[in-house]
């Protein structure tokens, strides 16, 4: 049953990430706004995990910069944006002192900053709105198909655990299936937009990238499951929310993005993913 609710929660989330995909080819900004709202949502999450989303002080700065800050990146540099939120922080600590300790300060700090940083590399790379749903695609179907490959491979074959004392149930095993499948599915992601979105006569694709990107992003995925994992056993969590039935909060399905996006950007910026095929 349990696997049942996850296979229909998982669906609905694919109908609606491909909805999205569909505004945002013609209207970028819109992920910016998607994006802004999943990061607010799971902030929250991240905040209530130590029942600090009902401490105003430090609630409110934090889902607000979450908030923003996918649509900001299309208009402005984000530094002054992030300077002012840590300077907002610390500053709350001098009036609020006797009701907001330096630890739960730095605890919102640092996860509002990880989590905002790693949805807003996914809007950065649609700024000027060329191959949108490319990158959303990749930032997304690398590590999650990573994770799934990892489960079933793990399931089946499992023997040697990974990390017993913070994930017990991820294995060696399941990790370098999780390598392989992330590896393959970068490539067929390259494969399916060259062949059926764009038109393999009209875009370069570069497959080795891609399975660059496969490798290094699943092996990055599962750093950021255990560390997201490590946070939830310290506040003595099972989920970070029920949001999305089967799986748990939005942060539990999108910890890994968060720390994969980032190097997909960076592959963006400095390398070639895609880009138009040159007519000779």
């Amino acid at each position: 049953m349990k696997m049942k609710v996850r296979i229909i929660s998982a669906a609905v989330g694919i109908v609606l990430v491909i909805g999205v995909l569909f505004v945002a080819e013609m209207f970028p900004i819109f992920i910016g706004i998607i994006l802004g709202l999943v990061n607010a949502i799971m902030t929250g999450e991240y905040l209530s995990a130590k029942k600090l989303h009902r401490k105003y002080m430090i609630s409110i700065p934090c889902i607000a910069l979450s908030l923003v800050t996918p649509v900001l990146v299309f208009y402005m540099n984000l530094m002054v944006v992030m300077y002012a939120f840590a300077l907002i922080m610390m500053i709350s600590l001098i009036f609020y002192h006797d009701h907001l300790s330096y630890d739960d300060t730095a605890f919102a700090i640092v996860g509002t900053l990880l989590i905002t940083c790693g949805m807003t590399s996914i809007s950065a790379m649609c700024v000027g709105g060329q191959y949108t749903s490319f990158y959303v695609v990749i930032c997304l179907c690398v590590p999650w198909l990573s994770d799934a490959g990892a489960y079933f491979t793990g399931t089946f074959l499992g023997k040697h655990k990974l990390c017993p004392n913070i994930s017990p149930k991820k294995t060696v095993e399941g990790a370098v299936g999780g390598i392989i499948f992330g590896m393959l599915s970068g490539i067929v992601a390259g494969m399916i937009f060259s062949s059926f979105i764009y038109g393999a006569d009209k875009v370069y694709i570069n497959y080795g990238g891609l399975a660059l990107i496969g490798i290094l992003n699943s092996v990055i995925a599962i750093l950021g499951d255990l560390c997201f994992s490590l946070i939830k056993r310290s506040c003595s969590i099972k989920d970070y929310g029920t949001i999305m039935p089967g799986h748990g909060g939005l942060l539990d399905r999108f910890d890994s993005v968060i720390f994969t996006a980032p190097l997909v950007y960076l592959f963006c910026r400095y390398a070639v993913l895609i880009a138009p095929a040159v007519s000779i």
